[in-house]
């Protein structure tokens, strides 16, 4: 093991000229060798030393659109969206895997259409707010080295689905290398050569979309424009849009003092994952499922995170400092067979960690639609359909 670290910690690695133009933290990735080799970075450690309660204050119940308090709230929104101070961020990033080896975002929601893709979806609900409203409203979209080519080839094809030209913004997230689970990183074997980018290098999660958002330049532009709320969904949630109501109830939590508003739905029977909690000390905080400690009842805790957060703008101008995990995954291997490989990964949803954040419990059945394999797509197919109608695509 000695040996093994003494030749992981210093090693060079060089990304291939295909992806050379990503960003890559060496020094990040040469301690996280090193911290796999010393198994400091073991499944084990991820877990939370203590148990996280039950929240102490419930979320803010924002369901529905009728009565007092959510006129107020769209109030609220309308006015912000009409000031121009709201922006939008898609995560479109990953290793374009679960859809048969394609990115995600291109795929179309309704059979026959190809122009209805999960992109085109997102950028349709913006442009028509817009122009409804008669503002601008940016839309960032955060690609992977996997998801960036086609992704951006297809966003040019359908013309971002109308939006005004200088609305248009995109960056891509960073990369790290995998390694073996003995710390040896894939690009220094001597067959390396022979295999493709998405074998020897990982996407690092969403957990670098703010460090990436700010050291692209992006939040900095979007500030100088006077954006100062940003709302970020995956590129799967199509549901996950600028209802001004929800906005309206992001904007009050934030005059309360909130950096951060996590849309959390009502757990139902059989939902996995992790759930929102107060950690040791009272802060709430997004806490993903391979965290909790063993043994944790999630009965215990009715709501869970959509992955759909609401952001002050001036707050995330800071490095977070979020945790990085050792995520082992089995990996189709080149000459056949699987192999099992260590790639390193960081949670958005860690920086209600680090910043005030408030909870807002949205309805279920219109905000949150995941897709995350063609399976659950045959299955949302009338909801998705019925979206894109509602945003005027799926009748071109």
């Amino acid at each position: 093991m000695g040996t093994r670290a003494a030749l992981c910690y210093p090693l060079v690695v060089e990304l291939r000229s295909s992806v050379a133009h990503h960003a890559f933290d060496r020094e990040a990735f040469a301690d996280l060798c090193r911290r796999v080799v010393t198994g400091e970075l073991e499944p084990a450690a991820n877990r939370l030393a203590k148990a996280p309660t039950p929240l102490a204050v419930p979320p803010v119940d924002v369901r529905s659109s009728t009565g007092p308090e959510a006129a107020a709230r769209a109030e609220l929104g309308l006015a912000a969206l009409r000031a121009g101070k709201v922006a939008v961020l898609v995560l479109n990033g990953g290793m374009a895997t679960r859809f048969g080896g394609g990115a995600k975002g291109v795929v179309p929601v309704v059979d026959g259409h190809s122009r209805t893709s999960f992109l085109a979806v997102k950028l349709a609900e913006v442009e028509r707010r817009a122009e409804t409203l008669g503002c601008a409203i940016p839309v960032v979209l955060m690609h992977s080295f996997a998801t960036e080519a086609t992704s951006r080839a297809h966003v040019e094809a359908v013309d971002w689905a109308g939006l005004r030209k200088d609305d248009r913004y995109w960056f891509s997230q960073s990369i790290m290398p995998r390694v073996l689970p003995d710390g040896t990183p894939l690009a220094s074997l001597p067959e390396a050569a022979d295999f493709d980018d998405a074998t020897l290098y990982a996407a690092p999660g969403h957990g670098d979309t703010l460090a990436r958002l700010r050291s692209s330049g992006t939040l900095a532009t979007l500030r100088s424009r006077g954006v100062e709320h940003i709302l970020i969904s995956n590129v799967d949630n199509v549901g996950a849009s600028l209802d001004p109501v929800v906005l309206g109830a992001h904007l009050q939590a934030a005059g309360r003092g909130a950096a951060v508003s996590v849309e959390v739905v009502r757990r139902l029977a059989g939902d996995a994952g992790g759930c929102v909690a107060d950690l040791p000390g009272g802060r709430p905080a997004i806490i993903e499922g391979f965290r909790l400690p063993v043994g944790t009842d999630l009965a215990d805790f009715p709501h869970f995170n959509t992955n759909t957060l609401w952001l002050v703008a001036a707050e995330m101008d800071r490095d977070f400092g979020l945790t990085w995990f050792a995520v082992r995954k089995k990996i189709a291997w080149p000459g056949g067979g699987e192999r099992e490989v260590v790639q390193f990964e960081q949670l958005i949803g860690q920086v209600t960690e680090f910043a005030p954040s408030a909870f807002l419990d949205v309805d279920r059945e219109t905000r949150f639609l995941p897709i995350k394999t063609r399976e659950d797509l045959a299955v949302a197919r009338p909801r998705l359909e019925a979206f894109a109608r509602s945003v005027g695509l799926a009748d071109e």
